[in-house]
């Protein structure tokens, strides 16, 4: 299941760089109905977002900040269990008032029901993700 589960984490997040009118659609059959996804305190978002429609709107604020050229990618995959993977991913993009570049990165927590998301989390560290977890890293 970790392998299965690293594949839904990389589409997951492959997902938020299609164009918002594609994205449900995509993530439907990856996320259960009540998705929670949450990020630590940053300087663009710190709000909780519920199921895809909350996917999109946690998108759309990200691109508040970074503009509509922004870019998701994930950089390593840190760990995978049954039920969890930790990932480290980083966006880009530039200010969409300062047009300065921009490059944030992060470690995502995602959680799995039955093969499917049910709880993604962004740590401002690796050691963060991996306490979330119960484990050292």
């Amino acid at each position: 299941m970790p392998q299965a589960n690293v594949e839904t984490f990389r589409r997951i997040i492959d997902a938020a760089n299609l164009p918002a009118n594609e994205i449900e659609s995509v993530l439907e059959p990856l996320v259960v109905p009540g998705l929670r996804m949450e990020n630590v305190t940053s300087a663009i978002t710190d709000n909780t977002y519920y199921g895809v429609a909350g996917c999109l709107a946690w998108r759309a604020d990200l691109a508040e900040g970074f503009g509509p050229e922004m870019r998701f990618e994930v950089e390593e995959i840190l760990a995978a269990g049954e039920d969890f993977v930790v990932g480290r991913q980083v966006l880009t993009g530039t200010g969409a008032k300062s047009g300065a570049p921009l490059h944030l990165r992060w470690a995502t927590v995602m959680w799995f029901e039955d093969g499917r998301a049910s709880r993604i989390t962004g740590y401002t560290t690796r050691r963060q993700a991996f306490e979330a977890l119960g484990l050292e890293g």
